[in-house]
């Protein structure tokens, strides 16, 4: 889709788009939830983090607690979260 296409919607179908669109991703945010375990070894999806390996420390609803090597701890989105292989 392209923002002529966009531009060219009603606030309505914008607004239908945007939920649909949120779903999906709390959809995702759940499915990633589901496959974590505490322990597990992961990648935070940001320019900050790139390259950098965090352990699950903790699973909350909609995020998580993560943990770095030198002990830092951060509370990250499960959406942004992917298993380090």
């Amino acid at each position: 889709m392209n923002k002529q296409q966009l531009q060219a919607m009603s606030m309505n179908e914008l607004r239908s788009m945007r939920d649909i669109l949120q779903r999906e991703i709390e959809q995702r945010g759940q499915e990633i939830k589901y496959e974590l375990r505490i322990g597990d070894k992961v990648k935070v999806n940001h320019s900050r983090t790139a390259g950098m390996i965090f352990n699950v420390v903790e699973i909350k609803r909609k995020k998580a607690v993560v943990k770095t090597v030198d002990g830092a701890r951060y509370n990250v989105a499960l959406q942004l979260l992917e298993r380090a292989e």
